[in-house]
This record gives structure tokens, sequence and C-alpha cells, in this order.
């Protein structure tokens, strides 16, 4: 589009996963025309385009209202730079827009990216559309995950915990609790906390499992058995996000890159 205005009469809601705004343009700068964005859509990610080095910590405390920005992006760029810069903040943008009864396959080029996006996800999840949500990961502690939480969410995380709100393991924990991974022992125990968050009056249970382990414990085949298993078993109101490292996706062969094809619904950051 040639202006500001030309676009925002295009912009309709949830049709969009990112908007890539300068910030200086005629009649409306970046910053009105993300204001009037995210009253047609609240849940557009943004990202905008300056021809000044500033970063995103630097750009909160200067317009805090605009606190979900995610990227400020230094021009002139290139395409191929572009791309990469703007890759996290579609993955959150995609993730953030699950919806229940989604199986989603997601790829992070690094266990980091994993863990911040995971916790972005869920805090939509459980702040915004009324979800229980759970994360399984070996990245890093929980208790660490947990500290995080209680001071960035500005919420109880013991209380929410005691509650069923917010579930954090560990794939041992959650899969392994008796030294062994039993398939239908882990769907049947997903399938029992989806229930109870259903029985609370919850919308849904948001669950984002890192299945790097699976890799790390020589078990990708039974890996690949749960991802068929979790596509086949829920007709409840589950958003069910299994997150791949760039690392592990590499391991599989062709086949098993085609069966993660058919056994999600949606692939971001596809292998």
């Amino acid at each position: 589009y040639s202006s500001a205005r030309q676009a925002l009469q295009a912009f309709k809601p949830n049709l969009y996963d990112l908007a890539i705004l300068d910030i200086r343009m005629p009649v409306l700068s970046g910053f009105q025309l993300y204001r009037e964005m995210k009253k047609i859509d609240p849940a557009i990610t943004v990202c905008f385009l300056s021809a000044f080095e500033m970063y995103p910590n630097e750009f909160k405390s200067m317009f805090p209202s605009m606190n979900d920005v995610k990227t400020i992006i230094k021009k002139p760029i290139s395409i191929n730079e572009l791309l990469k810069q703007i890759t996290p903040s579609l993955k959150i943008s995609a993730l953030a827009r699950a919806v229940p009864g989604e199986h989603i396959l997601v790829v992070f080029e690094t266990h980091k990216e994993l863990v911040e996006q995971a916790l972005e996800c869920l805090k939509i999840g459980l702040l915004e559309k009324e979800e229980d949500v759970m994360l399984v990961t070996d990245a890093i502690p929980v208790d660490r995950i947990r500290n995080k939480i209680a001071s960035e969410w500005n919420i109880d995380i013991d209380s929410m915990e005691e509650n069923g709100r917010i579930t954090l393991s560990t794939f041992h924990d959650w899969y392994m609790p008796d030294g062994k991974f039993e398939l239908q022992k882990s769907i049947t125990r997903l399938r029992k906390k989806l229930e109870q968050s259903l029985s609370m009056g919850r919308k849904g249970f948001r669950c984002f499992e890192d299945m790097s382990p699976f890799f790390s414990l020589d078990l990708k085949h039974e890996g690949l058995r749960y991802e068929s298993v979790l596509e086949k078993k829920f007709d409840l109101p589950l958003v069910a996000i299994c997150a791949y490292t760039r690392q592990s996706i590499e391991q599989l062969d062709s086949p098993a890159i085609e069966l993660l094809h058919q056994h999600h619904s949606r692939l971001i950051g596809s292998p």
C-alpha cells in the first residue's frame, strides 16, 4: 500500500500474523497506525522499522503503552536479514493465535528461544484466554522458570500451581515418573489433566512440550508415536504445542519428517 491510510482501510482482524511498520510516515506515523490497528485486532504482533538504533528495553521505557512490541528493526536492511529478525515474532504471534483443538509443531533454533516463547505463549493462554497451562522442559531448571513467572507475570505462582492453573514439570517427572516412558500412561495423564481443567470451568488447556529429551534419551521413535496418538486421541479443547530444536529435527530422516507433517494441524518454523 502507498499510504498508512490505505493499509489501515485494508486491515482486518485475525488476518495477519505480523505487521511491520515504519515509524516515520506521512499523515499517520507508525505509532498512530499501530494504535489504530490494535483497536481492530488486539492480538496483532508488531515490529517497527527505524533508521536509528533502538533496543526493545529502551523502546519499552520510552513507550510503556506499547509493551507488546517485540522487535525494533534498524534500516536499511536486506530481505534475508529482515526475515531472520522477524521470524521469532512470527512464531510467537502464530502460537498466541492457537485455538483449542490444534496440534502444532514448532521448531526453535535454540533452547533459550524455546523457553522464552513458551512462556510468552502460556502467559497469553492463562491471562487472556482463561486456559490452564503446562510447560514440560529440561532446558532450564523448573525453579528458574517458576521465579521468572512470579516476577514478570505479577501473579501468585504458588496459588496458581496449587489450583492447577499452571503446571511446570521436567521431562522425567511428567513422562517417566516410574523410570521408563509408557505411551498410554502419558496420554491418560494428559487427558486427566485436561478434564480436571474443564471441570473447574476453564475454557481449555494449553500444553507446551519440549520434545528434545525424546532425542537425548534415544526415545525419538517413542516421541513420534506419542505425536501420532496426540492427534488421534484428543477431541477436547486442548492446544498441544510440541516444540523441537533445529538440532533435534535434523536427527530425523525424511519418512519421520513426513509423519510430523501428517500429525500436526500447523507447522511453525517448519522442518
